[in-house]
């Protein structure tokens, strides 16, 4: 330590004094610590860590890396984000704070165009109306499905009018206009919106709906969900998936890693 012994003596003793707790048991020949000792220790580690954490953390921010981003997804698409994008996004950039949240439909949109979020992952009918910052990345398939026992995954061919004599759940974005990206086929319709509240309702054999293909894939499949075999000429259906972002936000090098990233996300 460089430090002669009893200097060292002297700041144990005074730490204690301070501390008012035996840091060592001096019973024997060689110093132990005592539980006290044992415990403040684990603390004393802590707070190192703690600091060193922080030293970091200020480091990061002197190289304009993002302290905070918001970031807004279609619900349809919350499974493959966090798999392909926060794990390499933890690894580079530890320190920034990440706020995700989900929408649905326009409700994306909404948000970004709110600035309540700085990039989004938008599934929409058209292109961007209350954004100039855009671009379309994919599209992305609707399947219609059901309950393995219902009477639409029963039959090869479905028909407009096999889908128009049973109960359809519309999915539907959760602002006042309950916009939807799916055609309704039956008069019999209950809306909600949720994907995954929606799924319950079609898993107990309550009615079919549309889901995005994505969500069938991953979120869905160990749901007693099947899709339905429709006839060729209603079979096809996709809607676009644009990024937007609102340009009000300037982005540190976090959010630019994010926008280039996300710009290259295919289906």
């Amino acid at each position: 330590m460089g430090k002669a012994q009893s200097g060292v003596s002297t700041a144990v003793a005074n730490l204690e004094i301070d501390l008012g707790a035996q840091l060592f048991d001096r019973s024997r020949k060689y110093l132990t610590l005592t539980d006290e000792g044992e415990a403040l220790l684990r603390d004393a580690l802590g707070v190192i860590r703690g600091a060193q954490r922080l030293k970091d953390r200020a480091l990061s921010f002197c190289a304009e890396e993002d302290t905070h981003i918001r970031i807004v997804l279609d619900e349809a698409l919350h499974p493959e984000f966090i798999e392909q994008y926060l794990r390499p996004f933890e690894e580079m950039f530890p320190f920034t704070e990440l706020d995700i949240q989900t929408g649905i439909f326009n409700d994306v949109e909404g948000y970004v165009a709110a600035g309540k979020a700085d990039l989004g992952l938008l599934i929409s009918s058209g292109i961007p109306k209350r954004l100039e910052a855009y671009k379309l990345l994919s599209y992305i398939p609707f399947q219609a499905a059901a309950s393995r026992h219902h009477p639409l995954t029963q039959k090869e061919g479905v028909s407009v009018g096999d889908l128009e004599d049973e109960r359809q759940i519309v999915v539907t974005s959760r602002g006042e206009d309950k916009d939807t990206e799916v055609t309704h086929f039956s008069q019999k319709r209950w809306l909600i919106d949720s994907y995954a509240a929606c799924a319950s309702l079609v898993e107990r054999g309550l009615g079919w709906a549309f889901f995005p293909a994505p969500l069938l894939k991953s979120a869905l499949a160990k749901r007693d969900i099947l899709p339905i075999s429709l006839e060729l000429e209603i079979r096809e259906h996709a809607s676009p998936l644009y990024l937007i972002r609102n340009r009000n936000r300037k982005l540190g090098r976090a959010g630019q890693w994010l926008l280039r990233n996300l710009g290259e996300y295919q289906i």
